[in-house]
């Protein structure tokens, strides 16, 4: 009996922006997809987009909820064309990654040359999203600690309160975490970390409705954002 021909589900997402090439169109991720599955000689099941739609929610993409139902309900793989496409963040590929695996379904990422179809492929992607994880851990720690000497030592970094953090309303001389600010610095880092340009996470914040303190996104400002976030000097 010959064995049974693999299976896969793919998914593409694609952001609007004013230049078109800098990012795969989704017929583009789907074509792609297609030829992969030719080549490795898999039948697909069904295609599913998010045309538009900003990726720093998972739960807001409903082509993304579709595709994973499908592919985990015929456990199957489901194809795409990078993990930025996929995830917001390392945790969210992970999370993403750990249903279809309860599911007995895989993962296929053509950027990335993660197919969890093999036992190679699944330690290659767990040591990435380890790695990615770690590296976002540190760039925290690093972050926390200079913050901290600043305030023990009664100094501000500068007369403007920075991204992620607030002044304590009882010594505004020093400052503490702000929960939001935070989590959307993680999502800046992972997508900056995925490729996607400057200009266009800020494009993606806003037509998401997410505003700079009241304010519009520049790459300028995610620039100061992300380089603070590394430990490296702020023009």
């Amino acid at each position: 009996m010959s064995p049974k021909q693999k299976q896969a589900v793919l998914y593409a997402r694609f952001s609007p922006r004013r230049n078109a090439a800098e990012c795969e169109s989704v017929e583009t991720q789907l074509d792609r997809a297609r030829q992969y599955c030719a080549a490795a000689n898999m039948e697909i099941l069904g295609e599913y987009a998010d045309r538009g739609l900003s990726g720093a929610r998972a739960d807001n993409r409903p082509g993304l909820a579709d595709a994973l139902d499908h592919v985990c309900r015929e456990k199957a793989c489901l194809v795409v064309y990078s993990l930025s496409r996929l995830a917001r963040n390392t945790r969210d590929a992970i999370e993403i990654a750990e249903r279809l695996n309860r599911a007995g379904a895989d993962l296929a990422s053509l950027h990335e040359k993660i197919d969890t179809t093999s036992a190679m492929g699944r330690f290659v992607f767990k040591l990435m999203s380890a790695l990615a994880e770690l590296e976002r851990e540190q760039i925290s720690e690093r972050t926390s600690d200079a913050m901290l000497r600043h305030q023990a030592n009664g100094r501000r970094m500068s007369d403007r309160t920075p991204y992620g953090w607030i002044r304590n309303p009882r010594n505004p001389a020093l400052l503490i975490i702000d929960e939001d600010e935070q989590a959307l610095i993680q999502h800046i880092m992972a997508e900056h970390r995925h490729g996607v340009s400057l200009r266009q996470i800020a494009r993606d914040l806003m037509a998401a409705g997410i505003s700079f303190r009241g304010g519009p996104w520049h790459h300028t400002t995610l620039r100061r954002i992300i380089a603070r976030e590394k430990g490296q000097k702020v023009a």
